[in-house]
C-alpha cells in the first residue's frame, strides 16, 4: 500500500464544529480496500459521506463518493494524528485519528 494511503486508513473523529462542516460525518472510517463509512452523532442523521468509495487521486487530492452518488474531489493534508479536508466550496474541517 502506498505511503499516502497507509496514513489515511483508520478511524477518524471530527474535531471541527462549524456550520459548513455539519454536512460531514462526526466519525469517518477509511478502509484499505478503498471503501469508507461515515457516521453522524446522533446515529441516523444525514451526512454527505455516508458510505462509499475513496481514492487518493493526486498529491493532496482525494476523491470521495457521496450520499447522492456524486464523486467529488477534496483537498486534504495529513500531519501526525490530524487529517484536514477542504471541500469544493472552501469549507475546511479537521479530524483526529481515533486510538
Amino acid at each position: 500500500m502506498p505511503q499516502t494511503l497507509a496514513v489515511l486508513v483508520g478511524s477518524w473523529l471530527k474535531i471541527t464544529r462549524s456550520e459548513c462542516s455539519a454536512l460531514y460525518p462526526d466519525r469517518l472510517r477509511l478502509a484499505a480496500n478503498g471503501l469508507y463509512t461515515g457516521e453522524k452523532d446522533p446515529p441516523g442523521a444525514f451526512t454527505l459521506w455516508d458510505a462509499g468509495t475513496w481514492e487518493v487521486s493526486g498529491p493532496g487530492q482525494i476523491r470521495i463518493s457521496t450520499a447522492n452518488d456524486a464523486i467529488i474531489t477534496y483537498r486534504f493534508t495529513h500531519s501526525g494524528d490530524r487529517l484536514r479536508f477542504v471541500d469544493p466550496d472552501g469549507c475546511e474541517f479537521e479530524y483526529r485519528r481515533e486510538p
